[in-house]
């Protein structure tokens, strides 16, 4: 069916590109590819995005903020370590099957070799930085053992490296693998939970002291 406007020619290119990654791969993407994913006119590839790298770029942010959106509610409700735990499994299992973090995961390695490549995969990190970034701030508060000792910053970029780590070793793990590492984390997430006010003051003080060394 012809597009009724150029945004929708755009979405249909843009949604059959990440189609022909998930399930063919990166370097089945063409401009012929995906406009005969889409049903459209190949030369629109080249009309709406300039180059088949600049429709890839697009296509891997699109992709990664359709993920970070399905999930952002449950980014703003965790509270915890323990929720931050539990958070990471469902979105594990929420993505598994669903492809899209393989485009991001595709793209990464594209990165290396191509800098337009390299620029969007930047920005898709960065759309899960930011939720990630809202949990960092909530667990680092006042009364917190690491308050003061871990920068909000640096743990954002360790949550995004284990949150981005866990989607891309996905399909080279078993659901055993996954569910033992889960259980190990989720086990010193509710201790950290339930920590009193002495021994709060007591890790916070040792972490000072470490970090000062």
């Amino acid at each position: 069916m012809p597009p009724k406007s150029a945004e929708e020619s755009k979405r249909r290119l843009v949604e059959a590109t990440i189609e022909v990654m998930t399930s063919d791969g990166i370097t089945a993407v063409s401009a012929r590819s995906v406009s005969q994913r889409a049903g459209l006119a190949q030369g629109l590839v080249f009309y709406h995005f300039g180059s088949v790298t600049d429709l890839v770029a697009q296509a891997c942010v699109t992709a990664t903020r359709e993920r970070v959106e399905l999930h952002r509610e449950r980014f703003e409700q965790a509270q915890s370590y323990g929720d931050l735990v539990q958070l990471a499994r469902d979105v594990q299992e929420a993505e598994r099957g669903a492809g899209h973090v393989s485009v991001l995961g595709q793209a990464l390695v594209m990165a290396q070799s191509d800098p337009g490549i390299g620029r969007a995969a930047r920005d898709a990190l960065l759309l899960w930085r930011e939720p990630l970034s809202g949990v960092a701030s909530r667990l680092l508060v006042k009364g917190s053992p690491f308050e003061g000792v871990i920068d909000p910053e640096a743990f954002t970029d360790l949550l995004m490296a284990a949150f981005i780590g866990f989607e891309l070793t996905d399909p080279v793990r078993t659901e055993a693998d996954s569910d033992r590492s889960f259980d190990a984390v989720a086990a010193m997430a509710r201790a950290l939970d339930g920590l009193g006010p002495v021994a709060r003051r007591a890790v916070s003080g040792t972490l000072r002291r470490t970090r000062t060394r």
